[in-house]
């Protein structure tokens, strides 16, 4: 009898491991004195909350071939990436390729400058819309990756990373080398709204490429992506947590209103483009057959185990 009893409450921890693990982190949170690196881990909760109505009935062995690799792929390009984009911007300040400058004809619309999404400005509101800033670029996209990770679900991790920055670095580019636009703060005169106290050098390095805004377009393609997830709660999070990164760009005086608006193109663009590679490859070669997605579900009594 006791062993039975050892038995079930294993069987109920292991079916419930990730919400015990969010709750956890929940528990932490509130003990724990306060730090901007809270919100990473109050993410990963929401994450883990719901997944089993998002796992895919496949074992890890099948997975993990495809899961590793794509795991470790943004995490690797996060590695790479930042010091071959600053050595662009370095090229763009040396060679001057732009051939048309947007900061005058910005600068005439009233409403460009986004003023209206300054009416209420607070403390704790700059403060939590920096750090969704300073995270805007990087967390809406591992977070899901890593979810789908757990989930056992190859095929949206493929998605999740093509349509961010591996599929937008391409279709952005044109637009940076085109049309020379700087952050608002900058070309108004204003304090930085991410208090960042850049010497005169480098503010020209980190106000250049805003058209069109790719922090925008980023967070909105992870939320038309995450918008197809199965798990309410998690959809809901992670369409409030994409708007606040587009609010704070506004908020902060870094994008113009036109850089949004073509960063949420540029992001229904990318995710269109995703889910049209995805379906040519698995057409052509069959990827994900044996990976995750269309597998045939295991059968009942297999299920525990996976």
């Amino acid at each position: 009898m006791e062993a039975e009893s050892i038995e079930r409450l294993w069987s109920w921890f292991r079916k419930h491991f990730l919400r015990v693990l969010a709750l956890a982190i929940v528990v932490y949170l509130i003990f724990d004195p306060w730090r901007g690196s809270h919100m990473a881990y109050l993410l990963l909760a929401v994450a883990f909350w719901g997944l089993d109505h998002d796992r895919v009935p496949v074992t890890w062995r099948k997975f993990l071939p495809w899961g590793i690799p794509l795991l470790l792929f943004p995490l690797i390009l996060w590695q790479w990436f930042p010091p071959i984009w600053n050595d662009v911007v370095y090229w763009q300040l040396g060679a001057k390729p732009h051939l048309v400058n947007l900061d005058p004809w910005f600068k005439t619309m009233a409403w460009n400058n986004g003023w209206m999404f300054r009416v209420i400005k607070t403390p704790w509101l700059t403060a939590y819309f920096r750090w969704i800033y300073a995270n805007g670029f990087t967390l809406p996209v591992l977070v899901p990756v890593f979810r789908s990770f757990l989930a056992k679900d190859s095929r949206k991790m493929v998605s999740y990373i093509l349509s961010a920055h591996v599929l937008q670095f391409f279709m952005i580019f044109p637009f940076y080398l085109t049309f020379h636009a700087n952050e608002v703060w900058y070309v108004l005169g204003a304090p930085d709204g991410m208090a960042r106290h850049l010497s005169a050098a480098q503010a020209a390095v980190d106000v250049l490429n805003c058209f069109p805004s790719m922090h925008t377009s980023v967070a909105f393609a992870m939320l038309l992506i995450a918008w197809r997830e199965k798990d309410r709660f998690f959809r809901w999070v992670w369409a409030v947590f994409g708007l606040s990164v587009i609010y704070s760009t506004l908020y902060l005086e870094i994008h113009w209103v036109i850089d949004v608006m073509g960063g949420l193109l540029l992001a229904v663009a990318a995710v269109k483009l995703g889910d049209w590679v995805i379906a040519k490859a698995s057409a052509k070669w069959g990827w994900w057959q044996t990976a995750s997605w269309s597998q045939a579900p295991l059968p009942v009594e297999k299920r525990e185990a996976v």
